[in-house]
């Protein structure tokens, strides 16, 4: 009999695995941003952008590189919705968009620190 009760149930997940499943689109979208994630320049950049908003010659600063290659950085996060500015006089200053960004990362930090305690 529990076998019968696992079958249904595992059956009834299946099915609704199938009907709840992301469309493309989602899933594309998805997949965009943890490509962004895959960049080690562009997680320095979210990481200093979780601290406080910033100028690109205050990220070029930071991450001792040049204005040209955080601009092109920031154009990619910005593009997929991970970054946002605003004009604050003569400077723009490049901000998170949301917080759920930095629950990505503090997981994945968390995650790491996991993995470490299990050895």
């Amino acid at each position: 009999m529990p076998e019968q009760n696992f079958e249904a149930e595992h059956q009834a997940a299946l099915h609704n695995l199938k009907e709840n499943l992301p469309n493309d689109d989602d899933l594309d979208a998805m997949v965009n941003i943890f490509k962004a994630f895959g960049d080690m320049t562009r997680v320095k950049i979210i990481l200093a952008l979780a601290k406080t908003p910033l100028s690109v010659g205050e990220i070029a600063d930071t991450l001792d590189m040049s204005q040209s290659s955080i601009s092109h950085q920031l154009s990619i996060l910005k593009q997929l919705n991970l970054v946002s500015n605003a004009r604050r006089g003569r400077n723009i200053h490049y901000r998170l968009s949301d917080q759920h960004i930095i629950t990505i990362f503090k997981q994945t930090q968390e995650h790491i620190i996991e993995d470490e305690n299990d050895f």
